[in-house]
């Protein structure tokens, strides 16, 4: 049985979207691997007792992990504002032949072969198609839905494709 629903990307939605990808690719992995280095040295350092070593790697190991996804964070909030696509809305209907995106008036439909990886983040959905772009689907959007269009995602895809949680704890 298809289940459709209309979703309106936001502004939270496309920034977790965009961590998502920061933070699976290279420079984003980089960052955590340099600031987990940064937590290392400053145990190590404490253990030396050399406090002011301690503190500088404390302070960069902050940067590192806090600053720098704030500032990310910060930056896509603002190109984010008055774009094209945020508010727009698309309808989805999702059946066992795969996903027909219709706005507006122009629709396509994709065959669940389509797509090549489904995952779950902070409240967003994420559908990827093997050129890597995206569905993203906001949870809260889906309301009483959210169960059906998982299980069709899980039946339709291969398991160890989809990495999305059967029960949404951000609606």
């Amino acid at each position: 049985m298809p289940v459709k629903v209309d979703i309106s990307l936001d502004e939270e939605s496309m920034v977790e979207y965009t961590m998502y990808q920061v933070y699976t690719k290279g420079a984003g992995i980089l960052s955590i691997v340099m600031g987990i280095l940064n937590i290392a040295l400053v145990y190590v350092f404490l253990q030396r007792r050399e406090f002011g070593k301690m503190a500088l790697f404390a302070l960069m190991a902050v940067v590192i992990l806090v600053g720098f996804p704030m500032y990310i964070r910060s930056s896509m909030r603002k190109q984010l504002k008055g774009h094209e696509r945020i508010g727009v809305p698309v309808a989805y209907e999702f059946s066992d032949e795969g996903i027909r995106t219709t706005t507006g008036g122009r629709s396509g439909k994709a065959s669940w072969k389509a797509f090549k990886k489904a995952v779950s983040r902070k409240g967003i959905i994420m559908l990827f198609d093997a050129k890597k772009q995206a569905i993203v689907l906001p949870t809260s959007q889906l309301g009483d839905q959210y169960t059906s269009v998982v299980d069709l995602i899980f039946k339709n895809m291969p398991a160890p494709a989809v990495r999305i949680n059967r029960i949404d704890k951000k609606r």
